[in-house]
């Protein structure tokens, strides 16, 4: 290793795979930023693994001595064996929604073949069969690349590479295969991406195709990772229902349909789509137009309501008979449950000789399989309308909400005050405790306004450290004393955090329906403006939308 001091060049190609580096560790950072998703553990270890990669093979390109550079080459292995193996398991992890952490014992065994191979390549001096004794620069230039003659144990290890990624092909396509629609596109654009770098790889190995007379596969991997992250969160796959999921449905053999208030179809397993005689363009149809069935389905539904009888489904051409049940999807609200929509499982009881105790059999079964899929919904819509770090409602749920205060303030000729507060200074929170502490510090400050408001009032997480507040009943100059009331209180509440008690200030800014603007987003422009008012008057401090400093 002596002549590993003889020189380094920092040359573009150099830059570049540190630059890719730098680009690494940020993205890493943006994603450790956002809330939990499945794979998260399987993301984070790619990450760890491609940086490993990269940083050995920029170290490899720098070095100008041909051992220096061999020794480069073997220290990159756990980096090369490790990155398919970590993105296997991200891609299994992802399908099949997991988000829990791994265990000390299985990550040890994801281990054990990086580690060997990269034994195998450092031990290459005392054995040859990694790289070939022909391994050498391609030119007597000094710093040339070099051209690496394959052993028969680096072939072994590729094998494993490629089974790697041949598994992670396999998963996303099986999992296209399991789904429909968006879902199938989406994995068909991961199963693509999955391709990238197992093509540079083969291109390298067999056909000799470099990057500045390096292996183009880290490189690829890098390009990857930024793919993958476009299409997890650009994409907004966690809106979708994950296939794991999505597979419930699928399973089932009676007809299930998900209905919204608007009578609109929004989910249906195959059984259901089967009995219609759809395959595709039937997302957002009103069940009554569905063809087969919807427009019976519908009057079963009206008469049921009307009458409390038994729905009982009746279809011709052939004869059929179908149980309809019925389950409301609703979510928690101040004042009782607010329903979205329904849930109808159509379970098939033509066969009019089934025994007594088989019916009653395949009705308590039926009922297990509507809470189960129930259950599911609920957690889905719940992480749609609320925010995962402070439980309050997100901005999904605003426009709704402020729609139904809104008809109730004019109906009643009642008072509706928007209040934008942005806590002050918060950044100097994350910088010197650390965001994990100021994590802490949002969710104490959404206990606080909880705690502070009326019932009949909501507080909902704007984005970042910001707050809206909507005030009902009250006057423009109620809210405002209401909320300098609360300002005061905040600044001397110390919120309880693992670095102790701190304390943090607000500052604030209301607009007033209908005196500020009649729509929601004419209101949140002007109590936006107040805030910035409040921000340059010095901050901790209220201001209406209008009013003088």
């Amino acid at each position: 290793m002596s002549s590993c001091n003889a020189g380094w060049s920092l040359s573009a190609a150099v830059l570049f795979a540190l630059s890719l580096c730098l680009g690494i560790l940020l993205l890493s950072r943006w994603v450790a930023k956002q809330r939990a998703f499945p794979g998260r553990a399987g993301f984070a270890l790619l990450h760890l693994a491609a940086l490993w990669w990269l940083l050995t093979a920029a170290a490899e390109m720098s070095a100008q001595a041909a051992d220096c550079k061999m020794f480069w080459a073997a220290m990159a292995w756990p980096g090369i064996v490790a990155t398919p193996t970590f993105w296997a398991l991200f891609l299994w992890q992802y399908v099949n929604s997991q988000s829990a952490t791994l265990r000390p014992r299985n990550l040890l065994l994801l281990c054990l073949m990086p580690l060997l191979a990269w034994l195998l390549a450092l031990s290459n001096p005392w054995h040859g069969l990694f790289y070939l004794p022909g391994s050498a620069p391609i030119s007597a230039e000094w710093g040339a690349p070099v051209h690496y003659e394959h052993g028969p144990l680096f072939f072994a290890v590729s094998v494993y590479v490629y089974l790697s990624m041949l598994f992670s092909v396999g998963t996303v396509l099986n999992a296209a295969y399991l789904s429909r629609g968006r879902h199938r596109r989406h994995y068909l654009a991961f199963a693509a991406v999955t391709l990238v770098p197992f093509i540079a790889h083969i291109a390298y190995v067999h056909y000799n195709w470099t990057v500045f007379g390096f292996d183009p596969t880290p490189l690829s991997f890098v390009f990857v990772l930024i793919a993958f992250v476009v299409l997890i969160f650009g994409g907004r796959v966690f809106d979708l229902l994950p296939v794991a999921r999505h597979l419930l449905l699928e399973a089932l053999s009676d007809p299930v349909l998900v209905i919204n208030q608007r009578q609109e179809v929004i989910e249906a397993n195959p059984a259901a789509l089967q009995l219609a005689a759809l395959a595709k363009d039937w997302q957002g149809c009103r069940l009554a137009d569905w063809p087969v069935y919807g427009m019976p389905l519908a009057g079963v539904l009206l008469r049921a309501a009307a009458d409390k009888l038994p729905p009982l489904l009746e279809l011709t051409h052939p004869q059929r008979f179908f149980e309809v049940h019925r389950r409301q999807i609703e979510r928690p609200a101040r004042k009782g449950k607010f329903v979205l929509g329904e849930m109808l499982y159509l379970r098939d009881v033509t066969q009019p000789h089934l025994s007594e105790m088989r019916l009653a059999e395949a009705l308590a079964l039926s009922d297990e399989r509507l809470k189960i899929i129930s259950a599911l919904n609920d957690k889905l819509r719940d992480q749609v309308l609320h925010d995962p770090l402070t439980g309050l409602f997100n901005r999904r749920y605003l426009a709704e909400f402020f729609t139904r205060e809104q008809a109730r303030a004019r109906r009643e000729h009642a008072g509706l005050v928007l209040v934008l507060i942005d806590l002050d200074h918060f950044k100097g929170v994350n910088d010197t405790y650390g965001h994990l502490v100021g994590d802490e510090m949002l969710k104490a400050v959404s206990r606080f306004f909880e705690t502070k408001l009326r019932s009949t009032d909501a507080v909902f997480r704007f984005g970042g450290e910001e707050f809206l507040l909507l005030l009902t009943g009250v006057t423009a100059h109620e809210a405002f004393a209401l909320v300098e009331g609360l300002r005061e209180h905040f600044a001397l509440t110390p919120m309880l955090t693992t670095a102790g008690d701190l304390n943090i200030q607000f500052s604030a800014g209301l607009a007033s329906w209908p005196m500020h603007g009649d729509t929601l987003d004419d209101l949140i422009r002007a109590a936006d403006s107040a805030l910035y008012q409040a921000k340059r008057e010095g901050r901790n401090r209220v201001r209406l939308a209008g009013s003088a400093s």
